[in-house]
């Protein structure tokens, strides 16, 4: 899989949402991270974006200045040092100007704020995170290639598969092929301290271990630093084999769930697993322009409830974890998130729904697709068999 270069239509698009979400008395968006340097100037090298609320955006590149200028579309400078920011950018004197308060280092702030002298400082971290969850015609293309990536990743995990093997084996093996394919390898997602495997791939008890993860399932991991996803515990025969993983195209997330088995498992969880793709279904049926994250997720509640599942639906009681679904994109956990928030739901966002019953000691019995919202409803993009898929 090549590189896909962003068209420069494509950010000059992203850069004016920025800049028309600036009428509240922001003068520029200063900005350091990754992803939204490269949301906003198709390159994510060492450096800053600068976006100011009226005229062109500025892209400063340290390292590698050379790629910086080979991939973004606009004018790339040399970022020498922090010291001349106010001068270089043209930032006038008592200026307010927005930063990623919610994933910048102290130390930056503290450079910046040398820097810009007598400047004030807002957080634009929420605006940018809700323009970046409507995708674009461009963002919806990667996307619907990363959910084919991912359907023809499940499609090999039967050829892996075998009793004694372990989890990690087994992740191995699916990642393999996934990389072979043009998967990136890598996994982002903006929450402080987190740190995520491409998938977590756990079967029967382990996948029901907690941790600190924001994330239905835990796992137990490999080590006391890596404590979630899977780990060397042996996969046996007759227990559901939980794999929930992400295919990746040029950056582009989609995110999907299902459950496979040695053999049959036990009625109970069979039964668990179908309610979950019931709750799916009902709270996909439902994702149109105009609703809300609340009121999904109280959709998917009150389901889990009417079906018998709310004691364990999102974990047990203490350990729940407070939404059934989420946006991706660039990042793992993106806008909006189906929780008790007010997010709307709007056309072109792509949304990960993800119901997990979670019996300790016995496993996780779920189902997780990717959907396009639409005008009319929702397009399903890992579109894959829902059945438990005996091997």
């Amino acid at each position: 899989m090549d590189y896909v270069l962003h068209p420069r239509s494509e950010i000059k698009s992203r850069i004016k949402k920025l800049q028309s979400s600036m009428d509240d008395g922001i003068d520029g968006a200063l900005l350091f991270q990754a992803v939204d340097m490269c949301y906003f100037s198709g390159t994510a090298q060492d450096g800053l974006v600068y976006i100011p609320r009226d005229g062109e955006a500025t892209v400063m590149m340290r390292r590698s200045l050379v790629r910086a200028r080979e991939e973004s579309p606009l004018e790339v400078r040399p970022l020498k040092n922090m010291r001349n920011l106010k001068e270089e950018l043209g930032i006038k004197p008592g200026a307010t100007i927005g930063l990623e308060m919610d994933v910048l280092p102290c130390s930056f702030y503290f450079r910046v704020d040398r820097a810009l002298e007598d400047a004030s400082f807002v957080d634009v971290a929420e605006r940018i995170k809700h323009i970046r969850s409507v995708k674009s015609e461009f963002e919806i293309n990667l996307a619907k290639q990363a959910a084919q990536m991912l359907i023809d990743g499940f499609s090999t995990v039967p050829d892996h598969l075998e009793e004694g093997m372990t989890e990690v084996e087994l992740m191995c093996s699916i990642e393999t092929e996934m990389r072979l394919m043009g998967h990136q390898g890598s996994l982002r997602f903006r929450r402080f301290n987190s740190i995520v495997p491409l998938g977590h791939i756990m079967s029967g008890s382990s996948a029901a271990i907690p941790s600190f993860l924001a994330s239905p399932t835990g796992g137990k991991g490999t080590s006391l630093l890596f404590p979630h996803g899977p780990s060397r515990r042996k996969i046996r025969r007759n227990e559901p084999v939980f794999v929930d993983t992400v295919g990746i195209c040029n950056g582009y997330i989609a995110d999907a769930t299902r459950i496979f088995s040695l053999g049959r498992i036990d009625p109970e969880l069979q039964e668990a697993y179908q309610a979950s793709c019931q709750i799916e279904e009902a709270v996909a049926r439902e994702m149109k322009p105009g609703r809300t994250g609340r009121e999904l997720f109280e959709l998917s509640e009150s389901e889990g409830e009417r079906l018998g599942y709310s004691e364990y639906l999102g974990g047990p009681e203490g350990s729940k974890c407070g939404f059934v679904g989420h946006g991706v994109g660039l990042e793992l956990d993106e806008y909006p998130v189906l929780a008790p928030l007010d997010h709307e739901i709007k056309e072109g966002m792509t949304i990960a729904v993800e119901p997990k019953i979670i019996y300790p000691g016995k496993g996780v019995l779920g189902v997780e697709d990717t959907f396009l919202t639409t005008s009319s409803g929702v397009l399903r993009l890992t579109e894959m068999p829902l059945e438990i898929w005996e091997v």
